[in-house]
């Protein structure tokens, strides 16, 4: 018989969404859906995490243990200003079994809420964001993006957004296939030659849930694809997934995003995000993990063929976006295993060893990644908080005032008067 864990008064734990009533499911998409504000929020609803929810069913915290470890990537879920109250549960929670936790992706806005609560906070890489009400694809800037758009369109390609409906026959017995068959074509080709699980989806055609899928096609053959995960209501999208084919038109990757952000633009969207570059700009923080900080930072210069985030940079860079500042936040502070238990939740090093050895020979001698673009010392178009400010009350003031009737407000001055 399985241990029950401590928790506090009124709180649940499940170890997985089979026992979990349909209607927790229900409200535990919900909330991704609606308050969750990363690329990694809607990772929340894969079947792979243990369940925290606080009293009143508030909000979640999925995690993965192992061990006396805990790792959490998908954030708070509640509300903003049940966050606090749900991170004082959760940690409750994690103490009274001892346990160790490591929140991954937390922005810049909320590492106080951490802090204030006992929690080390180091930073972890950058999340760019697209914002697209900003944004006029016009200007040298952009010339590489509309560039490989012309390209792609001459040779024929075309864009569209797919219904991903299982009952749909055109998408069950045509689409669906030939994007499963791309997913395992581009997973082959990995060094990994597996899907990175945890911080990442784990694609499944049939069950993409809330998710926009976009796919480019070439004389009726799907020959590439994106997934979108949702936050902020639907005011937030992040493309998390995008593979192709080994055959597929030079560009097709980046002419479907800029498909999906020019139509999300149209519909009054406000954020794109291109999800998480890990290990770049790894500055000092207050209070921080120097072990930590030198581990990502000799990453970032020393073994990047086990993870490109110098290409990963690179290509995201080109969409010119602004970039999130993202945190990891322990209790208690960082230590070896964390770290170790941090790496293999993450499957950093299930690669075979001459794969890599072969991948860092090509890289040396490739001539173009000599001028993959080095990031700056610090970002100028730094985000902090995707959600607008609420309005002070002097505001609310003269906007209601703003909108009082001509009649109405020569009285007031008369009155004033």
């Amino acid at each position: 018989m399985r241990r029950k864990h401590a928790s506090p008064p009124a709180c649940e734990h499940y170890r997985s969404q089979a026992e979990m009533p349909s209607q927790l499911i229900a409200r535990l998409r919900q909330l991704a859906f609606d308050h969750g504000d990363t690329y990694a929020s809607y990772l929340v609803t894969e079947p792979d995490r243990e369940y925290f929810w606080n009293a009143d069913r508030q909000g979640v915290v999925g995690f993965r243990r192992r061990g006396r470890y805990l790792t959490v990537a998908d954030g708070l879920l509640a509300a903003p200003d049940d966050r606090s109250q749900l991170l004082a549960d959760f940690l409750a929670f994690t103490q009274a079994n001892r346990w160790h936790v490591t929140f991954v992706n937390v922005p810049r806005n909320e590492i106080n809420v951490f802090r204030n609560l006992g929690c080390q906070v180091s930073k972890c890489g950058e999340e760019p964001v697209v914002r697209l009400q900003r944004t006029t694809w016009k200007g040298k800037d952009w010339e590489w993006v509309r560039r490989q758009e012309n390209y792609c369109k001459r040779q024929g390609a075309e864009f569209r957004e797919v219904t991903h409906q299982i009952d749909d026959s055109e998408y069950r017995e045509t689409i669906g296939p030939q994007l499963e068959q791309i997913s395992r074509e581009h997973v082959a080709s990995t060094l990994h030659r597996r899907e990175m699980k945890f911080f990442v989806s784990q694609f499944n055609p049939a069950d993409l849930r809330d998710r926009r899928l976009f796919i480019a096609e070439e004389q009726g053959r799907v020959t590439a694809f994106i997934v979108c995960n949702p936050g902020l209501s639907g005011d937030m999208w992040a493309v998390e997934v995008y593979r192709r084919r080994h055959d597929a038109i030079r560009g097709v990757v980046p002419s479907l995003m800029m498909h999906a952000m020019r139509m999300m633009q149209a519909e009054g969207v406000s954020y794109f995000s291109l999800s998480l570059v890990p290990f770049v700009r790894c500055t000092p923080v207050a209070g921080d993990s120097p072990m930590f900080r030198k581990v990502v930072n000799f990453w970032w210069q020393y073994l990047n063929p086990i993870y490109d985030v110098h290409g990963l940079f690179h290509f995201k860079s080109r969409f010119r976006p602004d970039y999130r500042e993202m945190f990891v936040a322990a209790n208690p502070p960082l230590s070896v295993r964390s770290l170790v238990s941090l790496a293999i939740t993450w499957e950093l090093f299930h690669f075979n060893p001459l794969r890599l050895l072969v991948r860092s020979v090509r890289q040396r001698g490739n001539s173009e990644r000599r001028s993959l673009v080095t990031p700056d010392r610090a970002s100028e178009c730094l985000l902090r908080d995707l959600r607008p400010k609420a309005p002070r009350p002097a505001e609310l003031l003269l906007a209601a005032v703003d909108t009082l009737p001509a009649v109405e407000l020569l009285a007031h001055e008369e009155v004033s008067a």
